[in-house]
């Protein structure tokens, strides 16, 4: 199935364009013309290729194996029951050789987290400690042993071996607080249970699983107190629970991209979810983007991913992004974990209604004038739909949509909010910010005065605005363009573009690759004001973040095929990708 938002004209472009011919953008000498502007081109004849970078899957297995028996980290779990649940990847701190790992076990027989970190180039120098307070999210595997308690439990256990009830996968996966606000000690795995049929004794519950003493735990009211099963009757797409990609899974592969006269368009790094930075990763994570030799972005990702509902019906939630679901994609396996599609679109949750698929990872095919990077995600019952198009022309166009399976909870008004964090490197690091109204003004770098020192922004009640990122010593530059249908933050959204210079250091924090908060259901705001701080931005490595929101409803244009009754999906039935598809799009100039 073509998704519909392909079908949707690329009316920015084609108006910058008109702009710019019309002489209502200048840019000075050193700018282009329109006669300088990429035609379209046909990406069915580009060629693809993808090549394996960083460490293997047998490489990180013998790395998982081999990390608890070192010094650092063994003093912590010799002797212990415990589970390897995930290990985070970051760049390594000033001074250090190779990335860095944050790997995360669970000691079962002392009902805590413990942390180990290092360098991958010298284990021997892992250091571990024991982050009291924190219930980490569970794994694949761990969910699947909590099921595996329910068969022989005596109140459901008939029922989920006879498939009277069906399990999935709920939020928040795990206990991290009592109703009091008190941090949860004890390791309790959330399952939900839902029937499988109208005439089914059993009512939709979520249920918790001691995976210590192999009980299952009612919750008051059949639903941890951040969930509900009431909060409106079962709706959705039917949950295929099919197997998903744990964090940790290797995924780092150069990607090249060359036209039909063999001149090379793109070039970059392409993460995939499994694999990508951050506390709770970010999606496909791209770094090192080239368009015809030139550097345009040292990375872009989804660090930040929330969801509130009104009234409180549920949540809110702080989601991850590293758990790949399966979605449809017909291709090659060029890598594992990389499928190229050719020009046959793949398709996803919000595109058919269904959550079966046939893959998982990163998809990449080829439409129109531009090279598509798509993958699914899971975080519980919702399912996250990340996309990046790149366009022979230079134009990036990052991309998000929402959808879910069957639960009570996304049958009711919420807020979907995405924060993008976009390190832009227009034709090196130094760049500098001007901040424009979208129509009647002239982008001229000698009379408009750039974004001179840190900030925040917010669009509601603001003149509509774009942003104009230069390179003075080339000339080259993108211009940012909000998304038509990105709307505006409200409390709990903080801020809609956070302006703020590049940091390094060692951790996603230090780094300001996202602002550390790792739980569920505490502090899930997006908590970036903590890095404005004054500091100047002209002829500086600057770095954007980007915040989007959308409503679902049970009503309106953006209800989604989530918001249908349950079951009632037949395949290719009212897909809504274009009205959940969300994110700016960026224009380039000079290249």
């Amino acid at each position: 199935m073509k998704k519909l938002i392909s079908k949707t004209p690329v009316v920015r472009l084609a108006i910058l364009i008109c702009l710019i011919a019309t002489g209502v953008l200048s840019f000075g000498q050193k700018q282009p013309t329109t006669k300088q502007i990429t035609p379209k081109a046909d990406a069915a004849s580009f060629k693809i290729t993808v090549v394996p970078v960083g460490p293997t899957d047998a490489e990180l297995q013998a790395f998982k194996e081999a990390l608890p028996s070192q010094p650092g980290v063994a003093a912590l779990l010799r002797g212990a029951n415990f589970r390897h649940l995930y290990t985070e990847v970051s760049a390594p701190a000033q001074n250090e050789n190779g990335s860095r790992f944050r790997a995360i076990y669970y000691d079962y027989s002392n009902q805590r987290a413990v942390v180990s970190e290092g360098t991958f180039s010298d284990l021997s120098k892992a250091v571990a400690h024991v982050e009291n307070g924190w219930q980490p999210p569970s794994n694949e595997e761990e969910f699947q042993d909590a099921v595996a308690v329910l068969h022989s439990d005596l109140r459901v256990g008939k029922a989920v071996t006879s498939g009277e009830v069906t399990t999935y996968r709920p939020m928040p996966p795990v206990q991290e607080t009592n109703p009091d606000g008190s941090a949860a000690h004890e390791r309790i795995v959330n399952v939900g249970l839902l029937p499988a049929t109208e005439k089914s004794s059993f009512r939709h519950e979520i249920v918790g699983v001691d995976l210590v003493a192999k009980q299952t735990l009612s919750y008051p009211g059949g639903a941890p107190h951040s969930a509900s099963i009431d909060a409106a009757p079962p709706c959705g797409a039917t949950g295929a629970n099919q197997a998903t990609t744990s964090r940790g899974t290797a995924g780092q592969y150069q990607m090249t991209v060359t036209d039909g006269q063999g001149q090379t368009l793109w070039e970059m790094l392409i993460i995939r979810p499994a694999a990508s930075s951050g506390t709770r990763a970010s999606a496909i994570e791209i770094q090192n983007v080239k368009y015809k030799g030139l550097t345009v972005m040292k990375r872009g990702h989804v660090p930040i991913l929330n969801v509130q509902y009104v009234n409180g019906a549920c949540g809110p939630f702080r989601d991850w992004q590293y758990q790949e679901g399966m979605f449809q994609a017909t291709g090659t396996d060029v890598q594992p974990g990389i499928r190229d599609c050719g020009t046959t679109v793949a398709t996803t949750e919000i595109d058919t209604g269904t959550d079966t698929g046939n893959f998982r990872g990163v998809a990449i095919y080829r439409e129109g004038s531009e090279v598509v990077l798509l993958t699914e995600m899971e975080a519980g019952w919702y399912r996250y739909i990340d996309e990046w198009r790149f366009d022979a022309n230079g134009t990036i166009r990052p991309r998000y949509g929402f959808g879910a399976v069957v639960n009570s909870c996304t049958c009711q008004t919420h807020d979907h909010h995405v924060y993008w964090r976009l390190d832009l490197d227009v034709d090196g690091p130094t760049n500098t910010i001007f901040e424009l109204k979208t129509t009647g003004q002239r982008a001229n770098a000698a009379r408009d005065n750039p974004i001179a020192t840190e900030k925040k922004v917010f669009r509601a009640g603001a003149p509509a605005q774009y942003y104009w990122i230069r390179n003075a010593a080339s000339g080259r530059s993108y211009f940012f363009f909000p998304g038509s249908k990105d709307g505006a933050a409200d409390t709990y959204g903080r801020g809609d573009m956070w302006f703020l210079r590049y940091k390094s250091g060692g951790t996603p924090l230090q780094n300001e690759f996202d602002d550390g908060h790792n739980s569920v259901s505490t502090q899930t705001e997006a908590d970036l004001d903590q890095f404005v701080n004054g500091e100047t931005l002209p002829d500086q490595d600057v770095v954007i973040w980007y915040h989007a929101t959308l409503r679902h409803s049970p009503t309106g244009v953006n209800s989604s095929v989530m918001c249908m009754p349950m079951g009632a999906h037949p395949k290719g039935s009212a897909p809504l990708a274009a009205d959940n598809l969300i994110g700016p799009t960026l224009y380039p100039a000079g290249f």
